[in-house]
């Protein structure tokens, strides 16, 4: 198949953002749980919670997927400090119990799996394009920026 994606150095912020949320912003409270993983295209793939129990995909791409170093050490930290009293009191720990609440505005896309039998099923993904959290210190911190228009 014949990769027709333009060459880095041709995508201009706007573009970037055209591309990327077509559905427009929206805002809420959402709790991240340490799984993280990058993709092809070096995008930050984190796994989340909205609603309390709803899961979805979370996904800091392009340009801002270079501005993720903070919120990746606040999760490792978090997810440490869960091992750690895990092997303390001698019990097991579910990955999803360890969640860190993160402020977010970005846009929903829809993502489909196909089973082994054929049969599609519809999830969602949501695009991050700005974000705050609390940080260790206890300051509120954002980063990201809000689509380009």
């Amino acid at each position: 198949m014949q990769n027709r994606r333009a060459p880095v150095s041709a995508i201009t912020p706007a573009k970037e953002d055209t591309g990327l949320y077509k559905k427009g912003v929206v805002q809420f409270d959402m709790e991240l749980v340490p799984h993280k993983a990058r993709s092809s295209r070096g995008d930050l793939v984190i796994k989340g919670f909205f609603q309390s129990e709803t899961q979805v995909d979370v996904i800091f791409a392009g340009r801002r997927a270079t501005e993720t170093a903070p919120l990746e050490l606040c999760l490792e930290r978090v997810f440490s400090t869960s091992v750690r009293m895990a092997r303390r009191n001698q019990t097991q720990i579910n990955i999803d119990s360890i969640r860190f609440p993160v402020r977010v505005e970005g846009s929903w896309r829809p993502h489909f799996l196909r089973d082994m039998s054929g049969w599609e099923t519809r999830s969602y993904q949501f695009l991050v394009a700005q974000w705050s959290f609390t940080d260790e210190t206890g300051t509120q911190v954002e980063f990201g920026e809000l689509p380009v228009q």
